[in-house]
């Protein structure tokens, strides 16, 4: 099972890296801040779409925090930052926190749709994070956009 998955993890990233399977990112993936300062990566509603991969990484030295969509388990709309959710597993924790200082931040997905590849990013700062208010979602680069617009479904970047 272990060797199983891991052929697929690395499948997976192949595929990303080849020209070929290596979709242009496109904005499926947002950021908010949640009450008490709790992150959380969203992923816009795309139907059929099955995230695969979720991450933040720091862009200083490269720490990076990611979780694993183990076959078989539920897929997500959203993952709070440093927290696997159910049946997901932790692939990468050499991130654990924001507060690591003058740092850029991204956050990604690794997915799909009927075994076409979708994937998506966001950048992001601490001070931009920190200065979000409610129902307001990072996307892009750093760009501040309401969270009803970004979850609002039919928009071409659903498109693999």
């Amino acid at each position: 099972m272990l060797l199983r998955e891991t052929f697929l993890k690395g499948s997976i990233f192949c595929c990303f890296l080849l020209a070929g399977c290596t979709p242009a990112p496109k904005q499926i993936v947002g950021v908010e801040r949640m009450e008490g300062g709790v992150g959380k990566v969203l992923i816009a509603p795309c139907p059929g779409y099955v995230a695969q991969l979720v991450g933040i990484s720091a862009h200083k030295g490269a720490p990076r925090w990611s979780v694993w969509n183990s076959p078989g388990t539920r897929d997500v709309s959203e993952v709070e930052f440093f927290r696997a959710p159910d049946g997901w597993r932790v692939s990468k924790a050499s991130l654990a926190d924001l507060k690591t200082g003058d740092v850029t931040f991204s956050a990604g997905v690794m997915g799909g749709i009927g075994g076409r590849g979708l994937n998506g990013d966001v950048t992001f700062d601490l001070k931009r994070f920190e200065g979000l208010g409610d129902g307001e979602v990072i996307v892009g680069n750093n760009k501040v956009v309401r969270r009803t617009d970004f979850m609002k479904v039919g928009s071409g970047r659903c498109e693999p």
